[in-house]
């Protein structure tokens, strides 16, 4: 059927997708990834997932198969990416065992883990999201140390994202009534996003605050000074 679609605004033969309405090259754009980084970590997904069936494989008792080992091997080629990464491109996310039926728990991280890394890489690269880039340059930007800090880190790239996709639609609009109404969402995914960086912050901080007060005892006919009194010559006038 033809109608507009949600994402690129053309009019065009649309499919039905989660409460909207996409082009078939929209579809295959978010399928395959919109930039290098978004289809890297696209293959890292799949990689995560391929390793997680062959840990469960093998504590099953059963065997991976060589064709499975292959393909986890060649995903986790291609999601290295440029040279300089030394490792697959998650930026903090949970990197992948080696050799899935081999697992040392204090050293790497278990099915638990992977399988919450894929999960938050998919949610980043769904359909609509779309800010893996950014998620993940958020990520390694504030060197998130846990997954929640992950997580915040995700959530930052995203209302940043729907701000100034609103922004732009409020630019755009003919109505002014319908302007406003996204100037005034852009406006509040902007706030959001302002906190969230309070919250960061408040994660990060060294403990609770301390006021020390301080008695100053001043006898009949003396006078106290409050503040840092300097000899005479140190600075300021004589």
């Amino acid at each position: 059927m033809k109608n507009t679609c949600s994402i690129c605004g053309a009019w065009t033969d649309v499919h039905s997708c989660l409460d909207g309405l996409v082009c078939e090259p929209c579809i295959e754009q978010v399928r395959v990834g919109r930039d290098n980084t978004t289809r890297q970590a696209k293959t890292e997904q799949r990689a995560l997932r391929l390793k997680v069936d062959a840990m469960r494989t093998v504590a099953a008792g059963g065997t991976v198969s060589p064709d499975v080992e292959y393909e986890i091997a060649g995903a986790d080629v291609f999601a290295m990416g440029e040279p300089k990464f030394t490792g697959p491109i998650v930026c903090g996310e949970a990197l992948p065992l080696d050799k899935p039926d081999l697992c040392d728990t204090m050293a790497t991280p278990g099915i638990v883990a992977l399988d919450a890394s894929r999960d938050r890489l998919g949610l980043l690269s769904k359909l609509g999201t779309d800010c893996t880039a950014m998620g993940l340059d958020v990520s390694h930007t504030i060197q998130a140390g846990n997954s929640l800090e992950k997580m915040l880190g995700h959530q930052l790239a995203l209302t940043h994202k729907l701000s100034m996709d609103y922004a732009t639609k409020a630019a755009l609009q003919t109505d002014s009534a319908h302007s406003v109404k996204m100037l005034n969402l852009s406006l509040r995914a902007m706030q959001t996003f302002q906190c969230g960086l309070l919250t960061l912050k408040k994660l990060r901080s060294s403990g609770d605050q301390r006021i020390t007060i301080q008695h100053v005892n001043v006898t009949d006919g003396g006078q106290a000074v409050i503040g840092q009194i300097l000899p005479r010559g140190t600075g300021g006038k004589s």
